[in-house]
């Protein structure tokens, strides 16, 4: 293995994490500094920041999954395949497999299909949430994605019981779908928390990043 592989770099789904952190920076601007009550209109700010900040989460865990099982599946020794993922392939016929279009085009395809869908009635991922982000992952070649994270990126606003890195994951997805399906704004959430929720994602998805290339590069 060449010693600047591509799996010793950060992935193009972690580059474009930074674009989407910069429009949630861009919206917090117009909020007033220091303290005091939010206005209406800060409160929505508030909003829309959240809602952004879960789908900057949201896409760069679709992005990774397409973009690691790309690469690994062009580069991983037959025998080096997770079970979970032979046991899909397994489901193939062996045309498919070994001539068109092949276990390696197949796996990929499936990860896709997965992570942002194929036709009408294949929607992708439902929801960002730790365990549906392990299992893509998982079909990736990361068998942990949250492996050595620290809990301590947990925003600090949280209850003791919510300050892990997968239960302030879940909680996030939580109060995303508070105010898209409800259209209202919680009374409690501040620009603290949104400044907080913000830096958890962008801490969680370089940890994320780190974690899965190196359970892929431990296949190759």
């Amino acid at each position: 293995m060449p010693s600047k592989h591509w799996i010793d770099r950060n992935t193009s789904a972690l580059a474009h994490v930074k674009g989407g952190l910069s429009v949630i920076d861009n919206v917090t601007s117009y909020v007033k500094a220091g303290a005091g009550k939010p206005s209406g209109k800060e409160r929505a700010l508030f909003a829309a920041a959240i809602v952004f900040t879960y789908g900057v989460w949201e896409n760069y865990v679709e992005q990774l999954a397409i973009d690691l099982c790309t690469r690994l599946s062009a580069d991983i020794k037959p025998e080096q395949v997770p079970e979970k993922v032979k046991k899909q392939l397994e489901k193939r016929s062996a045309w498919e497999l070994s001539i068109s279009p092949g276990w390696r085009k197949l796996w990929s395809d499936f990860v896709r299909e997965k992570a942002i869908g194929g036709d009408s009635e294949k929607f992708g991922m439902n929801t960002a949430r730790a365990e549906q982000v392990k299992f893509l992952l998982s079909l990736a070649g990361a068998k942990d994605p949250f492996d050595g994270i620290p809990d301590s990126i947990a925003p600090g606003h949280l209850d003791a019981k919510r300050q892990t890195v997968t239960a302030a994951l879940d909680e996030l997805v939580t109060l995303r779908g508070e105010i898209v399906h409800t259209g209202k704004v919680p009374d409690t959430l501040s620009k603290y928390h949104v400044s907080s929720w913000r830096n958890y994602v962008e801490q969680l998805t370089e940890g994320v990043d780190k974690a899965c290339r190196a359970q892929c590069k431990a296949l190759l």
